[in-house]
């Protein structure tokens, strides 16, 4: 019951890509999403039948260690019931507990340990709650720590930048129309010119249906006739006989980066065969490829980039992978989230993509078509962001984050939770019999 209250409101909003743009009756695209759900659900409901099987071990005690033990225990499960998530069909980490709390003094501990990390805080808070003022004591001592920690600063300014963003707002019914007639390409011309001469502009996902080298063409038109250092955009590409989702960033060099997650129902349908039930239903763009070239660097002259295209920045360990192998100065994000129209994807995401600023100390560049485009800081704390479904540019200077922090060098939080698991387990051995 709790996992369909959850993800029937947190994810509620993949019935809007399937019903209102993938031409699904109601009742085919409800189910559909029930079903996902459900699976969702179910793997929320193993979790809690863990968590109360080990408590019938411990009824009838009233031992402070049993109780903080099975408080320690719940968190520990609960970050590896969030950790599964990401390894159904391509992932799904949203909703991770962690991300409720990134205003809090709980976010001190995200540049070391990550998401998961204030995950486990937040569920071993919760537990402590209901466990004794001890318990909860114990927890507020923990949050205290990593308020403290919010102290330290692992990563440092280096050189500056001016960086763009043209939020094209253009409606999703009209955009690969639009881009045929040429008339995205006035818009985002016009944008970018509005912008004073930048380092980089970044424009959103998706932008335009082509090929590598006329997308380059294309940029580098541009780019000449704006006075701007680079220009990045996302557009779906023609290769090989596949499509990628990638994002080209072109400037005194270029580089491409094609997508290695795909979304699902948006760039891949799952239960597809269930829609042949259904006449006339397509789901647009669901036919992408992933990438296997495992390249996660972009460069705009001097500017190191880690990519992320929309989805893909919801896992934390693909954008670790990324600031590590490119030595990233920074993170550039681009997205297309009206699939999803005035739902809560837009904001989860944004708000999921300053918590990988904070986890890797650096700036992160988001586009994204309709909003939310913004620029976030090293500390997670929003720079400058462009209003929701608005035709708009923003404007803002970062800098290259030198130094790295201690998240950027691994996923630290699944080595420490399987530890953790072993100390509980050696606890529960020795507990105090119950009576």
């Amino acid at each position: 019951m709790f996992g369909f209250a959850k993800f029937g409101v947190g994810v509620s909003w993949v019935y809007v890509s399937i019903q209102q743009y993938g031409n699904v009756p109601w009742y085919g695209a409800a189910g559909l999403v029930v079903i996902f759900i459900a699976l969702l659900a179910l793997l929320t409901g193993l979790t809690g039948i863990f968590v109360r099987v080990s408590a019938f071990r411990t009824q009838g005690t009233n031992s402070i260690t049993i109780r903080l033990t099975g408080c320690l225990m719940f968190a520990l499960v609960w970050v590896l019931y969030e950790y599964a998530r990401t390894l159904i069909a391509t992932g799904f980490p949203i909703l991770d507990a962690g991300y409720a709390v990134i205003d809090t003094p709980i976010a001190g501990i995200a540049p070391i340990f990550g998401v998961k990390s204030m995950s486990f805080i937040a569920a071993f808070l919760s537990a402590s709650l209901v466990s004794g003022w001890i318990s909860l004591a114990t927890a507020f001592t923990v949050v205290l720590i990593c308020g403290l920690l919010s102290f330290l600063e692992f990563t440092e300014p280096g050189k500056s930048y001016q960086v763009g963003i043209a939020q094209a707002n253009i409606p999703l019914t009209k955009k690969f129309e639009m881009a045929r007639t040429g008339e995205s390409l006035r818009i985002y011309s016009r944008l970018t010119h509005e912008l004073p001469p930048s380092d980089l502009v970044a424009w959103s996902e998706a932008v335009f249906l082509a090929d590598q080298a006329y997308m380059r063409a294309l940029l580098e038109q541009i780019r000449k006739t704006s006075n701007h250092a680079a220009i990045a955009s996302g557009y779906i590409e023609s290769a090989e006989s596949q499509r990628f989702n990638s994002l080209l960033v072109s400037g005194e060099e270029s580089s491409n980066y094609r997508k290695i997650r795909l979304v699902p129902y948006g760039e891949y349908v799952p239960f597809r065969s269930l829609l042949a039930l259904f006449d006339g239903v397509e789901v647009p763009h669901s036919d992408l490829s992933e990438s296997d070239t495992g390249t996660r660097s972009l460069r705009s002259g001097s500017l190191r980039l880690a990519p992320a295209i929309c989805y893909e920045a919801s896992f934390e360990q693909d954008v670790q992978r990324a600031v590590k192998s490119s030595d990233a100065d920074a993170i550039l994000v681009v997205s297309e989230d009206a699939w999803f129209g005035d739902s809560l994807a837009p904001h989860q995401n944004f708000q999921m993509a300053r918590m990988r600023a904070l986890e890797h100390g650096r700036y992160l560049i988001r586009a994204a078509n309709s909003g939310i485009s913004g620029i976030v800081g090293p500390d997670g704390k929003v720079v400058v962001k462009a209003p929701q479904f608005e035709r708009t540019v923003i404007q803002a200077e970062i800098y290259a984050m030198n130094g790295s922090t201690p998240f950027s060098y691994g996923d630290f939080y699944f080595i420490v939770n399987i530890l953790g698991i072993l100390g509980i387990s050696t606890l529960w051995r020795i507990r105090r019999p119950s009576h």
